[in-house]
């Protein structure tokens, strides 16, 4: 899209009272307000029909015919007097503009108004190429198709055309490369066939060093010809592109100093992932240590070869945005281009990251609200579709995956693993020095086999011949051992040293220190004070950034920056990425950073935090992170907030609930600074009643986070005077649940019941809490009433509120939990029926912490009862729902459930599988601790090792008592009996047995008894 500016007048001209815009986005404002009657269509045709025949007078008659040509001519002629009225209304001084004689009109442009398109045309006749250029705004009246618009819209741009050509040659022929680029990229929004820009601007790439880009854009041009012409590139624009790749080829891996054999590495990767074996390539190492060069040269080679790439970069100083990377990813050309083939649901999940496929696809279907994190999954296989829609070997790529966003490294994991076939290579640099990077890795070498590249320090002969790459001759053998000591062989360090004058042979001595900031700070100061002012502005930004919000931050336009913007890119502070700057190394961003005072920061701060809000006033959503970290450094903590809270929702929206709870946090700790009083605490409970569901739906309920969230919502409640809502209340019951504190599980669940006389979904909640709570105590009969109650008083259109408030819809839980209750109380059909139902509904609902729930409660069932049941394929269907999940309660089931799915196999390292689950459940979720002490006492048993597993129950009895989780009591004594029996105490096994049976018969639970009665019967013949 064409830029549209305001037109300024001429060199001389008074003050501009009135400015009317006929080019691009049509409209006027009087002393810098818009007036939008200016801009109505018949308004506009009006201007542009005096406008362009300035001074010569035209007929009311013929006036009227034109506008109105389907009226007849007396309402044609009153429509047009009440228009030039308006117009004389809306315009101070009209006699400066409009003058009129009898049935004539004319427009006679004064010194207090300009229009665009006079100043175009006055700039091109006294030669001011510039100015007419800025002048240009986009096609004249774009909405209008009146035969006589459409002549002269072609006519006005070919002559944008021809000043741009003339503009972007003279900037080429003066080594202005950035001016080349910045026409010749406008020049092909307006003309995208025209084959000389697009040769000025792959030279102009080429000599900046980005090859890459420049193949890209002859690759688009070459496309699009092809397409629209069927035809192929000029000769001169395809040798041009030959001659790039061919140096490409000649230049690639020779400039790889010292990394031959990790060069070998990174290709190999790319060579079994495009032929078929997707896979991840990890290349770690310190800053500075040359990560991002290899990862680029295997990206380069691979656009060369005609493979598609994708790129992203991540960011330390900006809050990272939700699915960052991914949006990247999806919006590169490769990708973007072949979207169109994944389908209309698709595109509808995948407009949820990118607004502007509704545009391209008006009709695509409206997509379900985000209300329900669960629809999460939904999301995650759109992008995983869309990005295999490539059609051909991909690369996606990464740069410093250690501040990467959490929803882009799971895509990455679902990416691979569920694809395993396709040939797409995830490569990324990491930091593995960082807590996350290395977490990140560490998880990618146990579940992805990642090929991991390391890299090190130089030697002594890779420092000398990266130094005279860089210089352009070899340095003197003293010089260059010097170099190697100093700068402990870290590529930028020598790069950086040699740019800087060392061992130039200079008069200035160049002192190298332990700190690359020494040398990038000797460089830096030689920067032209304005180019040097800039360079503070772009690092304050914090990510890669574009030049009109880099002006517009530092108070100047884009044409006044471009000279000092130039200087950095020559001096290798930054480098072009396309519509967008980065600078070359976070370690300069990091330098010049240090130089700022925190005053001047703060106001920087500020007017970055301002330009990014006017770039985007139409929807902040996105940008709102980014906001929220400039305003909260430029002090203003109030905005910060709102910035906040503003990102978080538009997380929430995009189901990217780690970045939500982030943003939520931080937020939250904003607001820490506030005085207290009513309206903190208002802001506090909106807040906190906001972080709750997906603290909940990422991190299940046993975590303290979700404690803490409740409990201070609850104290809040009751300090505002308020009843506290359901979501609190079950908040705390289910996280009082899952830490066996059922006393508080029990009052709370009441408290629900009793908000039930006015929300159903409360007292569903309620009977819930309750039921679950009495069947961990054992007190079956009582849990059995309670969740039939839930089941029959749910309603199926409550479901959006139940996941809405809960993050899980509770009848198939409640079903689940039903099926259990049903097998202690000696009904095993039932149970299975029941556990079948909860299954289906839980399916249908596709909520996946519902299913997820349901299927670890069905691998419970099989493997408490496994007659009938097959506990390999329960456990495979659990873990495959929640694997993605990252919930501790549900990976700490499947671990323990596995291990005894290999015990029943003989398979006895099962056990080792079952301590470390029992071990994680002691720490963080002790609700299962009695189930998996007792498949560990029965493993033990199995393996006859009777003193242990005595050991293991002793520990389980004690744990029962202290917490009064009675429902695997009975289980407990009745294994304690085998235990005894094979130690050689049949006779104390036999007491304990008969223990078992009548505790079984106390708990009025038919299962444990027959199981308790077995166990006796065979003691007792054996005696």
């Amino acid at each position: 899209m064409v830029t549209t500016t305001v037109v300024e007048p001429a060199s001389g001209a008074g003050r501009v009272d009135v400015a009317i815009r006929l080019f691009g986005e049509v409209g006027g404002a009087v002393d810098g307000h818009v007036v939008p009657v200016l801009a109505t269509p018949r308004m506009t045709r009006l201007l542009a029909r005096l406008v362009l025949e300035a001074d010569v007078w035209v007929s009311r008659e013929q006036l009227a015919r034109e506008l109105w040509p389907d009226s007849d001519a007396a309402q044609a002629r009153t429509n047009l007097r009440k228009l030039l009225h308006t117009l004389r209304r809306s315009i101070p001084g009209p006699s400066d503009v409009i003058e009129t004689g009898g049935s004539l009109v004319r427009w006679s442009t004064g010194p207090a108004v300009s229009v665009d398109v006079v100043a175009f045309r006055d700039a091109l006749a006294r030669g001011d190429l510039a100015s007419a250029i800025s002048s240009y705004g986009g096609e004249l009246l774009p909405g209008c198709d009146d035969e006589w618009v459409v002549a002269e819209r072609e006519r006005l741009r070919r002559l944008a055309v021809e000043a741009l050509v003339n503009v972007a040659d003279a900037a080429a022929a003066g080594g202005r490369d950035v001016e080349v680029l910045v026409h010749t990229r406008r020049l092909l929004e307006i003309e995208p066939l025209h084959e000389r820009a697009c040769r000025l601007l792959m030279q102009a790439l080429s000599r900046r060093g980005e090859r890459s880009e420049a193949l890209r854009s002859y690759d688009c041009l070459a496309a699009r010809l092809a397409r629209e012409l069927a035809m192929a590139p000029e000769p001169a624009t395809a040798a041009l592109a030959d001659r790039l790749r061919r140096a490409g080829r000649e230049e690639g891996v020779t400039s790889l100093v010292a990394r031959r054999a990790e060069w070998r590495a990174a290709h190999d990767a790319w060579r079994a992932a495009s032929g078929g074996r997707a896979g991840v390539l990890c290349v770690a190492g310190e800053a500075g240590i040359g990560k991002s060069r290899l990862v680029e040269e295997l990206g380069r080679r691979v656009g060369q070869d005609g493979d598609a790439v994708a790129y992203s970069r991540a960011y330390e100083a900006a809050s990272r945005p939700p699915w960052g990377s991914v949006i990247d990813w999806l919006r590169s050309r490769p990708v973007a281009r072949c979207l169109d083939t994944v389908g209309p649901a698709c595109l509808t999940e995948l407009a949820r990251l990118l607004p502007e496929l509704r545009l391209a696809y008006p009709d695509l279907p409206v997509a379900p609200p985000a209300t329900d994190p669960g629809r999460r999954h939904h999301l995650l296989d759109a992008v995983r579709r869309g990005l295999l829609a490539a059609g051909r070997p991909l690369l996606l790529v990464v740069d410093d995956l250690q501040w990467c966003d959490t929803d882009t490294v799971e895509l990455c994991e679902i990416l691979v693993r569920s694809s395993p076939a396709a040939p797409i290579l995830v490569a990324v640099t990491v930091r593995d020095e960082e807590a996350a990077g290395a977490q990140v890795l560490d998880r990618w070498r146990r579940h992805l086999a990642p090929t991991t590249i390391a890299l090190g320090p130089l030697d002594r002969a890779a420092t000398a011949e990266m130094a005279a790459l860089v210089a352009g001759r070899a340095l003197p053998p003293r010089d260059a051992v010097r170099l190697w000591t100093e700068t402990d062989g870290n590529p930028l360090f020598i790069v950086e040293a040699v740019r800087a004058g060392f061992g130039s042979g200079a008069p200035a001595h160049v002192a190298l220190t332990p700190t690359v900031h020494a040398v990038i700070t000797a460089r830096l100061d030689r920067l032209s004070p304005a180019a040097r002012d800039l360079a503070e502005v772009a690092a304050t930004i914090g990510r890669e950034f574009s030049a009109p919000v880099l002006a517009m931050a530092a108070g100047r336009t884009e044409d006044d920056i471009a000279d000092d913007l130039d200087e950095l890119w020559r001096v290798h502070v930054v480098r072009d990425r396309g519509r967008a700057y980065d600078f070359s190394h976070d370690r300069l961003r990091d330098s010049v950073l240090r130089s700022i005072s925190p005053t001047r920061r703060r106001k920087l701060h500020r007017c970055i935090a301002e330009a990014i809000e006017l770039q985007h006033a139409d929807d902040l959503g996105p940008v709102s992170a980014r906001l929220a970290t400039h305003f909260d450094a430029a002090g203003l903590g109030r905005r910060a907030l709102e910035a906040y809270e503003r990102a978080a929702q538009h997380a929430y929206r995009l189901f990217a609930l780690d970045a939500c709870i982030a943003l939520l946090q931080r937020a939250l700790r904003l607001l820490n600074e506030w005085p207290r009083g009513e309206h903190r605490d208002e802001v506090e409970l909106r807040l906190l009643a906001a972080i709750g569901v997906p603290l909940v739906a990422r991190r299940g309920y046993g975590v303290p986070e979700v404690r803490r969230c409740y409990e201070r919502a609850l104290t809040l409640h009751r300090r505002l005077g308020r009843r506290p809502g359901p979501s609190v209340l079950r908040g705390l019951a289910l996280h009082a649940v899952v830490t066996c504190r059922f006393d508080l599980a029990e009052e709370l669940g009441w408290e629900l019941i009793a908000l039930g006389d006015g929300d159903r979904t409360a007292r569903v909640e309620g009977d819930y809490v309750l039921g679950v709570t009495q069947f961990w105590r054992g007190t079956f009969a009582a849990s059995e009433r309670h969740l039939l109650a839930a089941v029959d008083l749910y309603r199926i259109e409550d479901a959006p509120l139940h996941v809405e408030r809960y993050a899980q819809d509770p009848l198939g839980v409640c079903l689940s939990r039903l099926a259990l209750t049903q097998l202690f109380r000696g009904r095993p059909t039932d149970a299975d029926r029941t556990m079948r139902k909860a299954v289906r509904v839980a399916t249908e609902l596709d909520n996946p912490m519902t299913v997820g729930y349901v299927r670890a409660f069905e691998a419970i069932l099989a493997a408490l009862e496994p007659e009938g049941h097959d506990l390999a394929a329960a456990v495979a269907a659990a873990d495959t729902v929640t694997s993605a999940m990252h919930i501790d309660y549900f990976a700490t089931i499947a671990d323990l459930l596995s291990g005894w799915r290999d015990v029943r196999a003989g398979d006895h390292r099962g056990l080792a599988t079952i301590r470390r689950a029992t071990e994680r459940m002691r720490r963080i979720q002790p609700l299962a601790l009695t189930l998996g002490l007792s498949l560990l006492a029965r493993g033990l048993l199995r393996a006859g090792e009777p003193a242990a597993g005595r050991a293991v129950v002793a520990d389980a009895l004690q744990w029962t008592d202290q917490y009064g989780q009675r429902y695997l009591l009975a289980e407990l004594l009745r294994i304690d009996a085998e235990l005894l029996a094979l130690s050689g105490d049949r006779t104390g096994g036999t007491r304990t047995a008969q223990q078992a049976v009548d505790t079984a018969v106390a708990l009025e639970s038919p299962w444990l008894r027959d199981r308790a009665l077995a166990t006796l019967t065979e003691l007792r013949s054996g005696l």
